[in-house]
């Protein structure tokens, strides 16, 4: 209940008629007040004159629940040190884990709004409620994705991320000019080296990891993850719910490089993404993780390992002999004779192992050297079939 405010004229009215016999209660009664308020400004006047009419504050001279001073210090200290990921939560995290005595979250976040540090956001909803999926062991499923970031000449660059799924580590961080496949396998090989082989690779239905939306229906990327055991899971198009995580972690990400100075070249961005790569996930308290880095999830259980090899499935498809005695097929050059130039072959592929028939059998059989583009014809110099 709030607090009644006594007008001057009910105070003037009882200070003044203390020498007047009347009726006390019938007085308070027509003030509207108590006799304990009449008498209580009676007093104060006789004491302070008219200064005792003043209302005074009924706030309590100490608060044995306040934030000491030096607890709210590092809070602040905190907000301005962190930059990015500053909310109330991760301070909270933060003050754990540097030996400070930890308040609520909420009495954080009043100590942030108190001092003028949080921007009111009165348009922000909070998110619909749904169901949190994550894999039960580190390396059952990694998360790989790119997203577009401008160097500070204007030029834009692409950003290869991969994420294990049930730890939240960044396992990978790879910059390069286009979103290809070659920096795709370029980032999972980097990650592989230091966190190890995944059961299954999550991704969307981008043409440098899967070619199931494409003519040829193959990509390297995923005949190369078969080959290895590992399972590709695609996600519907228009669904990027399948990497969320990843998505989320585009944000982080970039929400830290814009507080970095501008990257002018591609080595500088791939130098500020490996430092930020070591603070996520060595040092960056995590949310959803219950106040654990990634590192710490990761190493709390046994990874999981991908399984055998995994036969792809069987396509066949039409080429043209060039005159120089090659065809082209995927990304690759194979060639097989200047003789049979213009003439029509079959390739009858799995994965990167082919079998390539003409109008008089089987011309030759091989295995795609995937380090090279071209593949050369497997028939010694100066020799005819």
């Amino acid at each position: 209940m709030g607090q009644m405010v006594v007008s001057m004229e009910a105070k003037l009215l009882a200070v003044f008629s203390s020498g007047v016999p009347l009726n006390v209660t019938a007085l308070c009664r027509e003030l509207q007040i108590s006799r304990q308020t009449l008498y209580k400004y009676r007093r104060r006047f006789e004491a302070e004159g008219p200064a005792g009419l003043v209302e005074r504050s009924r706030r309590p001279h100490s608060s044995p629940h306040r934030v000491l001073p030096e607890t709210e210090d590092a809070i602040v200290r905190l907000r301005k040190e962190l930059r990015v990921d500053c909310g109330a939560q991760a301070i909270a995290y933060q003050l754990a884990r540097r030996g400070h005595l930890v308040p609520s979250v909420a009495t954080i976040h009043r100590v942030l709004v108190r001092r003028g540090m949080v921007t009111p956001q009165p348009r922000k909803r909070p998110h619909a409620a749904w169901r949190r999926f994550e894999w039960p062991r580190p390396n059952d499923a990694w998360q790989i994705d790119a997203s577009a970031w401008a160097l500070s000449d204007g030029r834009t660059v692409w950003i290869m991320d991969v994420l294990d799924d049930h730890s939240r580590a960044l396992v990978a961080a790879r910059v390069d000019t286009g979103p290809t496949a070659r920096v795709a396998w370029e980032a999972f090989t980097t990650a592989v080296q230091e966190w190890g082989l995944p059961a299954r690779v999550m991704n969307d239905n981008g043409s440098c990891f899967t070619g199931r939306l494409a003519l040829n229906g193959a990509a390297d990327f995923e005949r190369m993850l078969r080959s290895l055991g590992i399972q590709q899971i695609c996600s519907r198009p228009s669904h990027p719910q399948t990497c969320g995580k990843l998505e989320r972690a585009h944000q982080t990400t970039k929400a830290w490089l814009r507080v970095q100075p501008p990257a002018r070249s591609l080595e500088e961005l791939q130098g500020q993404l490996d430092r930020w790569r070591s603070h996520y996930n060595h040092h960056r308290p995590h949310h959803a993780l219950a106040g654990q880095t990634p590192a710490e999830r990761w190493h709390a259980s046994p990874p999981a390992h991908p399984g055998p090899t995994i036969a792809g499935p069987v396509r066949a498809s039409v080429h043209s002999v060039h005159k120089a005695g090659h065809i082209g097929w995927s990304d690759y050059v194979v060639g097989i004779d200047s003789r049979l130039a213009g003439q029509r072959v079959l390739v009858i592929a799995r994965d990167f192992h082919l079998a390539i028939y003409g109008q008089a059998g089987l011309l030759r059989r091989l295995t795609i050297d995937t380090t090279r583009r071209y593949q050369g014809p497997g028939i010694p110099p100066g020799r005819r079939r």
